[in-house]
């Protein structure tokens, strides 16, 4: 169930406001606008097989990204009339899976030209908002110049992503607007290995961290 959140945020998940909250700059902050891809392993498919994660936050408690590349069968229009958003300007986009956690939860992953009262910054090119403002604004029509809708979030508490990451269970690479915005979600691991020059999907935990 979707729920119409506080108009504060679009999350009411204590979990979730720890693990965004802005922490400052501190040697944990390299995470934060990489692109996470699950490491191919013999142990077979796994919730996250073919995802790709944008990392919006990591810090000492924990970390929080979004799946950018599983778009969900509910378009923007209904997501909008289930929230009771009056919609001024028709809107079929896709909702996206955002993760695991907390389903009901709304994620607004944007370009950083356009902000709002409760935007974090995750790079220069790219923000999260989880407001209920910017949702409304999105309905009628003022939008970022890019953006997407994603329910939940993938998270992590305290250290575990960096022990997976010293277990090799994820690939890491720089950000990419284009790729995360403006590829067709299908085809997003083909252009990341087409980027790299190599298959991801491919490559055995044993060698690393990209």
């Amino acid at each position: 169930m979707i729920r119409r959140p506080p108009r504060s945020t679009l999350s009411s998940s204590s979990a979730a406001s720890d693990v965004y909250k802005r922490q400052g700059k501190n040697n944990e902050d390299h995470l934060k606008g990489k692109i996470l891809f699950f490491s191919p392993n013999d142990e077979g498919a796994s919730y996250f097989t073919d995802s790709l994660i944008y990392m919006c936050d990591h810090n000492s408690n924990g970390s929080l990204g979004l799946i950018v590349n599983r778009p969900l069968n509910l378009k923007l229009d209904d997501l909008f009339k289930g929230l009771k958003i009056r919609e001024t300007k028709n809107n079929s986009k896709s909702a996206f899976l955002g993760g695991p956690v907390n389903p009901g939860a709304i994620f607004i992953l944007h370009s950083s030209e356009k902000s709002w009262k409760g935007t974090m910054e995750v790079t220069h090119n790219i923000s999260m908002t989880t407001d209920l403002e910017a949702i409304e604004d999105i309905a009628q029509g003022s939008c970022p110049k890019e953006y997407m809708i994603t329910l939940g979030y993938t998270g992590w508490g305290p250290d575990q992503l960096n022990d997976e990451l010293s277990d090799n269970a994820w690939m890491t690479f720089p950000e990419n607007v284009d790729l995360i915005f403006k590829i067709e979600p299908e085809k997003q691991v083909d252009e990341m290995s087409k980027i790299l020059g190599y298959d991801i999907r491919m490559i055995n935990p044993g060698f690393g961290n990209a």
